[in-house]
């Protein structure tokens, strides 16, 4: 991990009373770890999708408190260490998740500025700067969790308006269409998902009375969800987190 730096979005304070749009920054190489503040996003946002395609960052929707829920979205490149907007979605979207499949950014439920969920999903292709539609979900989902895991797109839980969901569907680009395969142990939304060593793992998030600490993993070979039994205690709100590769040349304090 000496090669990597560390990037957090920020999103909002606890009892979401104030807003960020700052960006931080630990360089893993240092023996002597700092965070070191970057310069921050063109727009206040929480609850927002944050992905990485060719080691530049990508915020995606959410809500701002200037601008209500957003349909905009912003890249920040490294190189010159600026954001810029890129355009916009064709749907506001809060409380949504982003997965990179292909060097494309897919944007994945959510809800809309009349706080309904969305079952909705799209796609933008960076070379060409342009958001497409993708088949919709087998369910509304806000506060989804989304993984990659052997080239399909995985959305977990989420709430469709009315309850918190455990059923885990998954998107194949071969064949354009979602498939609910799996159900989790434990509902929950807002959970944080990630691919490692061929299992995708659900971590935390929320049920309808309070924060869980639950970790599980999906096996792809049989779409059965398995409970680790060490729990973990840390509690986050929204914030979006990334590690990229060390660009060359690149200082950092």
């Amino acid at each position: 991990m000496n090669d990597k730096i560390l990037f957090v979005v920020n999103g909002y304070s606890s009892g979401y009373s104030q807003h960020y749009s700052s960006l931080f920054m630990l360089d893993l190489s240092l023996e002597s770890l700092c965070w070191q503040r970057c310069v921050d996003m063109l727009v206040e946002r929480q609850t927002f999708g944050v992905g990485v395609i060719n080691d530049n960052i990508y915020a995606v929707g959410g809500w701002s408190s200037t601008d209500g829920h957003c349909r905009s979205a912003e890249v920040y490149n490294y190189n010159t260490q600026t954001w810029h907007m890129i355009s916009n979605m064709s749907t506001t979207r809060s409380s949504c998740a982003v997965g990179v499949l292909n060097d494309l950014l897919y944007v994945v439920g959510g809800y809309d500025q009349s706080l309904q969920a969305l079952d909705t999903v799209e796609c933008y292709n960076p070379s060409i700067g342009m958001w497409s539609p993708v088949a919709n979900m087998c369910e509304r989902r806000s506060g989804v969790g989304v993984g990659v895991l052997y080239g399909e797109l995985y959305a977990v839980g989420g709430d469709d308006g009315s309850n918190i969901l455990s059923t885990v569907e998954k998107y194949s680009p071969k064949t354009g269409v979602w498939t609910t395969i799996a159900y989790l142990n434990f509902p929950r939304k807002n959970a944080e998902v990630v691919a490692l060593d061929g299992f995708l793992y659900v971590l935390g998030g929320m049920d309808k009375s309070s924060n869980l600490d639950y970790v599980e993993f999906l096996n792809p070979d049989n779409n059965t969800f398995t409970v680790i039994t060490a729990k973990w205690n840390i509690k986050w709100i929204s914030p979006g987190a990334v590690a990229i590769n060390r660009p060359q040349h690149f200082t950092t304090c």
